[in-house]
């Protein structure tokens, strides 16, 4: 019975690396892994400088001057089939764009205007619609820029100074503090 195992265990041995070559072409069926990823479009407005500002001794009768301009950086990364970025300041009521308690000045009152040159603009326009997006109120907005969007540009900024005045022609205010919120906002087209 010795000689029996010992045979078996011999040829055993000698058919074991017939047996792994016999093998060697097996496959096995194909598991597969999904890879994606998202880059996300990006669009921002920064003030950098000029937050706040404020008229120290109105004069009524006249156009007053903000004393610095507001410095606002817009800066995107956007998908090529983007047309453009427009830049948007708007006033939440047009009726009290500022107010004094219960005296109130409309957004028709303040101007503004993007550098140096050029007229200065009432925020009186309509709001500002991108695709299903819509910023800024009726009466109550101003368009500041619309930037064409190139493939060389769809990853850009710029930096616009935003001249603002209060405008008092043929008004007299109440005594008192005037305050009010500018909003700024982008939205692509």
């Amino acid at each position: 019975m010795r000689r029996s195992a010992t045979a078996c265990f011999l040829l055993l041995t000698a058919l074991s690396p017939l047996g792994a070559a016999a093998q060697s072409g097996l496959v096995s069926s194909t598991a597969t892994v999904l890879l994606s990823a998202t880059k996300v479009a990006q669009l921002s407005v920064t003030v950098n400088s000029g937050a706040t500002q404020t008229i120290a001794s109105l004069t009524d009768g006249t156009v007053n001057n903000f004393p610095v301009p507001v410095s606002i950086t817009t800066a995107w990364n956007l998908s090529p089939s983007t047309a453009a970025v427009v830049l948007v300041g708007y006033f939440t009521s047009p009726t009290a764009a500022l107010s004094n308690g219960t005296n109130l000045l409309p957004s028709s009152r303040v101007l503004g205007r993007l550098g140096t040159s050029g007229a200065f603009t009432a925020f009186t326009g309509g709001a500002v619609t991108g695709g299903s997006s819509t910023i800024g109120v009726a009466g109550g907005t101003l368009q500041l820029f619309s930037q064409g969007i190139f493939g060389f540009n769809r990853n850009s900024s710029r930096t616009d100074d935003l001249y603002l005045q209060l405008n008092l022609t043929g008004i007299t205010t109440v005594p008192g503090a005037y305050t009010g919120t500018l909003n700024l906002r982008a939205i692509t087209q």
